[in-house]
Order: structure tokens, then C-alpha cells, then sequence
């Protein structure tokens, strides 16, 4: 799943969902998901902004679609560890 900071990222970690988060005024240290690699956090480092502002951060608007399907590929990849069919069965 792709979505910003929102209450349906947080979903998606406690449902073990596969999750890219875009994460834009506030850091994802204080609200990310757990550091897994089923849950990936995109942010920009700078000065934190207003959450609940009226339009999109500076931050957020900085994460680049390519940033966002690099991360989304990269959890469709089977790991070692993956109970996902392999197309090399």
C-alpha cells in the first residue's frame, strides 16, 4: 500500500500489509512505522512543519515518483525469508 502519514499506514502495519509511506512535515522517527522490510518511511530531512496545514508540505512535495516506485519494487521482490510465489518455481 501507498499512502501518506495517515491512520491507514498505521493499518497497514498492524495488518502486516506491505506499506511505503510518504512522510512530510513531521519526521518518521516520532510517528514511522517500525523499522521492517515490509514497511518502508520516504521523507526528506528539514525543518519540521504544521501537520495539519492546508496544503501539501515542502517536504512531502520533495519525495519524487520515482523515489515512490523504487521503494514500491522493492517490496514486490521475493527475500529469502518471503512466502510469496517465485517465478522461478
Amino acid at each position: 500500500m501507498v499512502c501518506g502519514d495517515t491512520g491507514l499506514a498505521h493499518l497497514a502495519v498492524a495488518h502486516g500489509t506491505p506499506s511505503v509511506a510518504l512522510f512530510g512535515p513531521v519526521s518518521p522517527r516520532h510517528w514511522g512505522p517500525p523499522r521492517a522490510e515490509r514497511h518502508i518511511a520516504l521523507y526528506k530531512p528539514g525543518p519540521p512543519g504544521d501537520p495539519h496545514g492546508d496544503v501539501p508540505d515542502p517536504l512531502l512535495l520533495r519525495i519524487g515518483t520515482d523515489e515512490v516506485v523504487t521503494a514500491c519494487l522493492s517490496l514486490l521482490r521475493p527475500t529469502p525469508t518471503s512466502t510469496w510465489p517465485s517465478s522461478r518455481s
